[in-house]
Parts: C-alpha cells; structure tokens; sequence
C-alpha cells in the first residue's frame, strides 16, 4: 500500500516497454472499483455514472471518509484526460440529464492488472499485520469498546458471509466455488489448531 503516490513501472501496450506511472490513492481505488464491475460481469467494460461512483466510494470508506463531487469528479477528469487511463461517454442517465459514463481503456485495464498482480499479495499481508498490531489495543481495552472488540471477532464469519453472497453471474458461480474450496481448507486448518490449544490446556 505504501506504493501508492509514488511512480510505479509498468508495462506500456503500445511502445511494449516499461514506463512510470503515478497513481493517488482514490485514483487507484476508482480504477479497481471500475475493474472490480468488469469482471463481476464477466471481463465486459462496464461504465459507471459518476454519482453512483461516489455512493459506492462512500460505502467502501465506511464513513472513515467521505467521498465528495467536488473531489471525485475532477479526478476522473484527470484519470480521462491527462493519464487516458479512463474514458467517459456521454449518455442519459436514469435521473434524467446526459451524463459521463466512466470506463477503463483498454490501458487502464492493463496498468491496473499489472499493478495487482505484483501488489496484492504484499497490500493482504501487511492489512493482515496491521489488524494483528491493532488487535492488541481493542483486546486490552486501551481503545474501542465492545462494538469494535465484536468487528475484530467477526473476521471470520465476515469471510464465510462474503463467500456465501447470492450468485448473480457466471463468474460469481465461478468465484465462490473457489472461494468456499478455500475458506473451507483454512477452517479445518483452524479448527485444527484450536482443538490443539484445547488439548494442550487440559494437559496444564
């Protein structure tokens, strides 16, 4: 995560060479929100009206942040013009007026894919290490109360409702078959371990 703001080497499709590219942090999550709809839709572009954007961007912030017309449009401005990294075409929108509907180009499919797949692994690993440095607090009662203490527990029942979320197209069908062949091997593997604590308490 900490790459985020900085000048990251990517592939460039058309010169087929490495080039730089500088990304924000709401620039990046636009652009894995965008291509997060794409692939729920089975790798078809998939625009989205600017305003829905913002309610969807509110949603993921949890009210740690509020994302604004005022903030968000200019970005999409400057992720369309100055980096062409996204597109916008003019059409009615369902409120009435026409409106931008914003889609990744096809080198912004690439440039986000690219950054993913050399990122991701580590941004999981240092949000698993983070949660474990903040447990303590929340554990020991220093900060938070007992709604946070609850959020922390539910990590794991998160993680079974995620999996089980209602199929809606062919790639969820995919997905979650995936996903449950997962959770289910990191349950037993847990399930393991606690009844080896278990045991190793009615020993002491």
């Amino acid at each position: 995560m900490f790459w985020l703001g900085k000048s990251i080497p990517v592939k460039n499709p058309i010169k087929g060479k490495k080039s730089r590219i500088n990304l924000s942090p709401i620039e990046f999550l636009i652009m894995v929100h965008l291509r997060y709809r794409e692939i729920r839709s089975g790798g078809e572009p998939v625009g989205q009206y600017g305003y829905e954007m913002i309610k969807d961007l509110d949603k993921l912030f949890a009210g740690s942040w509020e994302a604004k017309s005022g903030t968000i449009y200019p970005i999409l401005s400057k992720l369309e013009t100055n980096k062409k990294l996204l597109t916008g075409e003019r059409k009615k929108s369902p409120l009435g007026p026409v409106k931008k509907v914003y889609s990744l180009t096809e080198n912004g499919r690439i440039v986000i894919d690219e950054i993913l797949s050399h990122n991701l692994e580590m941004d999981v690993e240092f949000i698993q290490r983070y949660l474990e440095l903040m447990s303590i607090f929340v554990a020991s009662g220093h900060f938070g109360d007992e709604e946070i203490m609850q959020k922390f527990l539910d990590f794991a029942n998160r993680s079974i409702t995620i999996a089980m979320e209602k199929v809606v197209t062919d790639y969820d069908r995919e997905y979650q078959e995936k996903k449950l062949k997962v959770l289910k091997k990191g349950l037993n593997r847990v399930l393991t371990q606690l009844e080896g604590a278990i045991d190793q308490l009615s020993k002491e």
